[in-house]
């Protein structure tokens, strides 16, 4: 790790609005910390993304309400550069979590709503004002912290893990599961989750020129939704190779759970990453790995210590586990399970963004939710 990548957020200020009360700095009634404690910037062709958290603790015998929350950016030179704001009287509605109300003694994790900035805007110190109130009013909570963040540069060479016509059918976008996982959720703190594993993940289905993923009779109404009684195999996806995407050992893999698009919740106290169903962990021996997810059952055609070549067959795309429907779950992180591991950005190369009747070939790029996208390798 870089000595920028160890510059940790910092808590900086903790203040009542003075007109109403004082209160001591060194104990303060409201506590915000950024999760995870290094913010990365990644890059795309739109501009710069932020995906982390903020974990919201009321200290106070109150009940408290997340009423505004202001976000200040300033460049090298400690210039302002932009600000933006939500709050509940415009577009809390929008931006802040629907989980606004903090009880006494409690925490709540909040997505950061400011997500998104133009390439051209300086990230270089980023400061978050909160403001919490109490039920009636009349007690006003502000809370400051700033958040350094640094860009990240994946270490591995990445390719597209499926071959084919790819849509990203959900990324990590602020709207996708992946990227609004609460793990401050009892469910997940008795299994012992502290962080978000699937911050920068993907689910990719191979597509038709159409964009549909399965062989759907024309005029048959909404390709897929809950509970539809579709096959595994009318999927264009089910079977196809999984490729490395990048070189390693591998570090972990389980195999034998059928494609049935479920999993047993009492399996997850006695194994971690049952969610996932059949899957392969390739340790890229840089702090980075990468997980494959809901692989079909026998599928799995590498073992534990094994070293794999980038695109060398891993295994097959499958429904087990967790799965709406035969997919591809990818994500680059820090660790192999589940309990204290963190999503890492990851960047592409040699593959081509699919744009209607017209392509353009990408060296080394970022994919996220909706776009369709071809290996260039063979």
């Amino acid at each position: 790790m870089t000595r920028h990548e160890r510059q940790r957020v910092s808590l900086c200020l903790f203040i009542l609005l003075p007109w109403i009360r004082t209160t001591d700095a060194q104990a303060p009634d409201v506590r915000i910390a950024a999760k995870p404690d290094v913010v990365y910037i990644e890059r795309s062709e739109s501009g710069q993304h932020l995906n982390f958290d903020f974990l919201v603790e009321n200290r106070t015998s109150h009940r408290m309400v997340l009423s505004n929350i202001t976000l200040s950016v300033f460049d090298e030179r400690d210039s302002l550069a932009r600000r933006e704001f939500v709050n509940e009287y415009s577009r809390a509605n929008l931006d802040i979590s629907p989980r606004r109300v903090v009880e006494a003694g409690t925490s709540i994790l909040v997505f950061n709503p400011f997500h998104y900035f133009s390439g051209s805007v300086p990230l270089k110190r980023l400061r978050y004002a909160f403001t919490l109130r109490t039920v009636d009013g009349r007690t006003r909570y502000r809370s400051d912290i700033v958040v350094t963040p640094v860009p990240y540069q994946t270490r591995t060479q990445l390719i597209l893990p499926v071959r084919g016509r790819v849509l990203v059918w959900d990324g990590h976008d602020y709207q996708s599961h992946h990227r609004r996982f609460d793990y401050t959720d009892r469910t997940f703190q008795r299994l012992g989750i502290k962080a978000n594993f699937q911050r920068y993940a993907y689910d990719f289905v191979v597509v038709d020129d159409r964009g549909l993923m399965h062989r759907a009779e024309p005029g048959a109404g909404d390709e897929w939704y809950p509970g539809k009684s579709d096959t595994n195999e009318a999927h264009y996806g089910f079977g196809v190779p999984i490729y490395a995407a990048g070189s390693g050992r591998v570090a972990a893999t389980h195999d034998g759970e059928p494609d049935n698009r479920s999993f047993d919740q009492a399996e997850l106290a006695t194994r971690e990453t049952a969610r996932g169903g059949n899957y392969v962990v390739v340790d890229h021996l840089n702090g980075e790995f990468s997980w494959f997810g809901h692989l079909k059952r026998g599928s799995v055609s590498v073992k534990i210590g094994q070293q794999v070549k980038q695109g060398e067959v891993i295994g097959r795309m499958g429904a087990s586990g967790d799965s709406l429907f035969p997919h591809l779950h990818y994500e680059l992180r820090n660790g192999v399970g589940v309990k204290q591991v963190e999503g890492l950005p990851s960047y592409f190369t040699d593959f081509r963004r699919l744009l209607g009747a017209k392509s353009i070939i990408a060296k080394t790029g970022q994919v996220d939710t909706g776009d369709v996208v071809e290996s260039i390798l063979r």
